[in-house]
């Protein structure tokens, strides 16, 4: 466990992947404001007014996918970004599922922590529940497929954030190299909207695919 530490809110960057989404990214900001915590949307080739986001929150940072990415992708090109200047990124998603209030309690972790992963007091796919399960009882991680999670982004090694690895085997292999992890219970919001990840057989369908990959 690292000791605890003070965390300048300059050394934190909140990483968020958004493909149109724009009417939840305003609900977010308009709630992550108050933080006065840097914040970064990549934005997977949206088709609505994505793009338009900086002109009502001038502060966020945006990095344009000329291409669309997909999700996994897209969290990774906002780490590599903020390698480069931060100590500390939270990814969330765009759909406002994920509430801001508990970026406190993220931030309060990551003094003693590598690793914050967010545990969810509902999963939307059966699949998310039952290799929930699996990832919980071998490798005590409650729900690595939640994407509400704290990085210490120094202990974070540019070799995880290879092409061909999601987000889950990202999330993994960092908790098997640090040893330092830890999880925090959230509840979620309800999405407004239809989910980008996919309806319920669509949806776990990607479930199936990540699992696999990562132990391929």
């Amino acid at each position: 466990m690292t000791s605890k530490e003070f965390i300048s809110k300059k050394d934190i960057i909140i990483i968020i992947p958004a493909k149109n989404e724009f009417n939840n990214l305003k609900k977010l900001f308009n709630s992550l404001k108050k933080f006065k915590i840097d914040s970064l949307i990549i934005n997977d080739n949206s088709d609505d007014q994505t793009y338009q986001i900086k002109k009502k929150f001038p502060k966020i940072k945006i990095i344009e996918n000329k291409i669309s990415n997909g999700y996994d992708k897209s969290v990774k090109i906002g780490l590599r970004f903020a390698k480069i200047k931060y100590k500390f990124a939270i990814t969330m998603d765009a759909d406002y599922e994920h509430d801001p209030k508990y970026i406190p309690l993220f931030i309060a972790s990551l003094k003693k922590y590598d690793l914050v992963i967010g545990s969810r007091d509902r999963k939307n796919r059966f699949l998310e529940k039952l290799f929930g399960l699996f990832f919980k009882n071998i490798y005590g991680i409650n729900d690595i497929f939640c994407g509400y999670r704290g990085i210490r982004l120094k202990n974070l090694k540019s070799s995880f954030l290879k092409e061909d690895f999601n987000m889950p085997s990202v999330i993994l292999n960092f908790h098997k190299n640090t040893k330092n992890s830890t999880n925090i219970k959230i509840k979620s919001k309800n999405r407004v909207g239809s989910s980008r990840f996919g309806n319920i057989i669509t949806g776990n369908i990607k479930i199936f695919f990540q699992f696999i990959n990562i132990f391929t």
